[in-house]
């Protein structure tokens, strides 16, 4: 579990911002107290204000520098991950379980793991099974190929398409999309299918341009790709899948985005249409921190280290000024 608790969100909130208490448990529509309370006497908010306390962080708060300090403390995460029967497992089995998840898949994280081990699933849908079988044969696809400097290409998203899409015909597997789809939860309009390779040649332009903001850029490109929706199906699972090959070949740890992430997952792509891509950004952090707790075992220690260092100033909360 990421140890971003929504104590420490309060406190990197207060430090980063300069705020008051007083100001900030107006702005969270709490009293001073309730606010004291959940920093300094273990208690938890309800989840309705742990989201909005949350939304208030990824608004305000940059943990970028969190993420850019980790990697300077674990070298290499790919070359760990496939040199670990334990480790590759591990992102095989919550990479595919969460991504399906987000998408709508019934399969618990349980379920998935005895697919990957070729174990039979009862009381499953056969295409339910062939969704997890195909998302981690992507999966792994990415950790064979997206080696240190690794560019990505029209024909390796097109593969990634086609082995996610593998036994589902009618939706085009590696082939981008001939109609119109809609974008779930917004009422953004896509490209008609005319103007997507257009687009996506317009993406792949960029996309290996990492600049000086690499999570930023990782995070806008996610965004672009899933506004363009090139396929009929498998854009969120393809996006993610890709979203892991840029940050292996950088350097990162892959992002674990979880299905309890899904809110704020959507709502930072739909911020994205109006130019915001803050809370998306921060959202792909917070993902790739899990990724550096996957690798480290419980990662907690080096992870505390690194947020240590964005608090280590900070002054105990007292009064309420």
């Amino acid at each position: 579990m990421l140890p971003l608790t929504d104590k420490q969100k309060l406190l990197l909130i207060l430090k980063e911002t300069s705020t008051t208490p007083t100001k900030l448990a107006k702005a969270l529509g709490v009293g001073y107290r309730r606010l004291y309370s959940w920093i300094y006497e273990n208690h938890h908010p309800h989840p309705r204000f742990a989201k909005e306390i949350d939304q208030f962080f990824k608004k305000h708060v940059d943990i970028r520098p969190v993420v850019l300090e980790l990697k300077r403390f674990i070298h290499n995460p790919l070359k760990t991950i496939n040199e670990s029967d334990v480790l590759k497992k591990r992102f095989l089995v919550e990479s595919t379980f969460h991504s399906n998840a987000i998408e709508g898949s019934r399969m618990t994280l349980k379920e998935t793991e005895m697919v990957i081990e070729g174990k039979n699933i009862r009381g499953k849908e056969l295409f339910e099974i062939l969704e997890a079988i195909n998302h981690k044969n992507a999966a792994e696809y990415v950790l064979d190929h997206a080696k240190p400097g690794f560019k990505i290409t029209e024909d390796f998203v097109l593969k990634l398409h086609e082995m996610v899409m593998f036994n589902f015909g009618i939706k085009l597997p590696g082939r981008y999309r001939t109609g119109f789809v809609n974008l779930t939860n917004t009422d953004i309009v896509v490209p008609n299918a005319q103007k997507v390779p257009l687009e996506m040649s317009a993406l792949f332009s960029k996309i290996n341009n990492y600049g000086s903001d690499p999570l930023g850029h990782i995070a806008r490109i996610h965004h672009q790709f899933e506004t363009i929706h090139p396929f009929f199906d498998g854009n969120g699972r393809v996006g993610r899948l890709m979203i892991n090959s840029q940050l292996l070949a950088s350097g990162f740890a892959p992002a674990i985005v979880q299905i309890e992430d899904q809110y704020m997952y959507y709502l930072g792509l739909d911020l994205g249409h109006q130019g915001d891509f803050n809370n998306l950004t921060q959202l792909l952090c917070e993902s790739v921190i899990k990724g550096y707790i996957m690798l480290e075992g419980t990662g907690i220690q080096k992870v505390s280290e690194a947020f240590s260092k964005r608090l280590e100033h900070f002054k105990n909360l007292k009064g309420g000024n």
